[in-house]
């Protein structure tokens, strides 16, 4: 089987061209099958396909491919006219952004994830985690005097910004052609305090928030101070208490994201499978958002 036909044959809904909506969080069978297929792909088989590009015969990690090759040619045929960007979700919490101006990267995580480096104007990550970043996109980024906005990495690209070496630490802000952007410090977990950038990003009129890996006790750390986030790109698996985050925060959509992290152990211990989106789906939308949805690899979220 070719790979046209392949991707013919699983109709996966990050295979699929269309923006998603709120509609794929009730597709309870796509989700089962992509769990199904997940767990078929132990943290070894992955790290192994992170070497040497090998699938291996895994369903997942094919689409995890065909994903990125999505990506890649819809980012390239896309024209940004208004302030609302066009994003993309690449891999679990990794996203790339077009908007009139610029394109960049939040927590771009992928085997050929390097490749994006020469069409970037900047990337931003929000934590010390492999699952978040690799020392592979980061090196011709940084190479080539981009900006990498983070809170541990010493990049030649701000180095104008900053008295402190190459981080950023707590709340700035940044203007990067038609981006602005908003930093501040949240909780991983209960242990690794201020451990996570959340970036508050104004595009216009438009209002883009991600969190990364927000933990238990972080919620009121959480805000939005440019307005009501248009878009959160949100993970409820650290221990955030989803309800009151979503109440707090009161964006007009959000799309849960760092889902399957085949890195990570299988039988839902620490996999942020099935068992952990169903009853968080629903505790958001009982939160007061009625526009919730999740992203599978590959989709278009906006």
């Amino acid at each position: 089987m070719n790979r046209r036909e392949f991707i013919g044959s699983i109709g996966a809904a990050a295979l699929m061209s269309s923006v998603i909506t709120k509609a794929n969080a009730q597709d309870e069978d796509a989700i089962a099958q992509w769990n199904r297929e997940t767990e078929l792909v132990a943290p070894k088989d992955y790290k192994a396909y992170l070497l040497d590009g090998n699938t291996r015969g895994f369903a997942s990690l094919e689409k995890l491919e065909a994903a990125f090759e999505k990506v890649m040619r819809e980012v390239k045929e896309t024209v940004v006219t208004g302030d609302a960007p066009a994003v993309w979700s690449v891999y679990n919490m990794g996203y790339i952004v077009k908007t009139r101006e610029v394109l960049f990267s939040i927590d771009l995580v992928h085997r050929r994830d390097w490749e994006f480096a020469p069409m970037l104007d900047f990337a931003l990550i929000t934590h010390n985690h492999g699952d978040h970043w690799r020392q592979e996109f980061y090196r011709p980024m940084n190479g080539a005097g981009k900006t990498v906005i983070s809170n541990f990495l010493d990049n030649y690209g701000t180095k104008d910004w900053k008295k402190d070496g190459g981080f950023i630490r707590g709340v700035k802000t940044f203007k990067l052609k038609d981006v602005e952007i908003r930093t501040s410090l949240i909780d991983h977990n209960d242990y690794l305090i201020d451990f996570t950038t959340a970036f508050e990003i104004r595009i216009g009129d438009f209002i883009l928030y991600h969190t990364g890996d927000s933990g238990r006790g972080t919620e009121p750390k959480l805000e939005t101070v440019w307005g009501q986030p248009d878009l959160w790109l949100f993970f409820p698996g650290c221990g955030i208490d989803t309800a009151t985050a979503v109440k707090k925060i009161n964006a007009k959509r959000i799309v849960f994201g760092h889902l399957w992290e085949l890195g990570h152990a299988q039988n839902h211990r620490g996999r942020l499978d099935e068992q952990l989106i169903r009853p968080r789906l629903v505790w958001a939308k009982e939160a007061g958002c009625e526009d919730v949805s999740l992203a599978f690899w590959g989709d278009r979220v906006l």
